[in-house]
């Protein structure tokens, strides 16, 4: 089982990296061999699939909607890689072992409703309502997808419009709630909410830092870290060379770090972990 998820999981790379040089080899071919005039003429958008369409439409909107694309196919990759992991679990007892209280390392994203969120410590009227903004938000989504495919010329570009300022301003249930309600839901509906330090590169700042594996990363600079791209934003973030704090969890310790800002030098994955600790 496993080793044909791992496969599964190689060739669903190769077509992540197959499909995004295509893609951007096709947008460069026509910047380079098209006249101006058709330049200008390419559109990309979204149906009602999730798919991108490609009609007439500017090549800098090709590019936004194929780092979407992008993101759906990491979303897969993820989706397998948490099935190989939990493959791994049922098969080894020494898998499910951790040097943490943290649980399992994938944990798959779930819809958010109103139980999780009460149980988070939002009122269920609060929770109803950031619900039904999300619901209306999906449904109009969906509407403007349809309505660019039966539209042309100036009325589908206003839809094109309307939908690309809609994905801009999606809800955001972290924005919502803030980071530490946030965090508490992530956890009490069993998804990760922190990130562990799986490995510290040779000669990195992460390793004269004193960073060590399996490390607990809860804030960088304090700023809330609940996923890897709340690292990524954080280290690009500042004066290169100069210095901030990083707070770990290390062996159900908390302790801090003093960091270069820039890069840090670790490979992390994703856990959950009780906020309380």
């Amino acid at each position: 089982m496993c080793t044909a998820i791992f496969i599964m999981k190689n060739h669903f790379l190769t077509l992540i990296i197959a499909a995004s040089v295509g893609y951007l080899g096709g947008v460069s071919s026509q910047l380079f061999v098209s006249s101006p005039e058709e330049n200008q003429s390419s559109d990309v958008f979204i149906n009602n699939t999730g798919e991108l369409t490609e009609t007439n439409s500017s090549t800098e909107l090709q590019l936004e909607l194929l780092k979407y694309k992008v993101e759906q196919l990491e979303a897969q990759l993820e989706t397998l890689s948490q099935q190989s992991s939990g493959a791994e679990n049922s098969s080894s007892t020494s898998s499910a072992k951790n040097t943490s209280k943290a649980t399992p390392r994938y944990a798959r994203a779930v819809q958010p409703n109103e139980e999780n969120l009460v149980a988070a410590g939002v009122s269920h009227d609060i929770a109803k309502d950031i619900l039904q903004r999300i619901s209306q938000q999906e449904y109009r989504r969906l509407e403007l997808q349809n309505l660019v495919r039966r539209s042309q010329g100036t009325e589908a570009q206003q839809y094109r419009n309307e939908l690309r300022e809609l994905n801009q301003d999606k809800i955001s249930l972290r924005n919502e709630l803030g980071d530490q309600a946030y965090d508490q839901y992530l956890f009490s509906s069993g998804q990760n909410n922190r990130v562990k330090v799986s490995s510290v590169m040779s000669g990195s700042p992460a390793e004269s830092s004193g960073f060590e594996n399996n490390d607990i990363i809860v804030s960088y600079d304090n700023l809330s870290i609940l996923d890897w791209s709340d690292i990524r934003r954080a280290t690009l973030d500042g004066e290169i060379g100069s210095y901030t704090t990083v707070e770990i969890l290390r062996n159900g310790e908390r302790m801090s770090l003093m960091v270069p800002r820039g890069t840090l030098g670790v490979k992390l994955e994703p856990v959950q972990v009780d906020p309380a600790e």
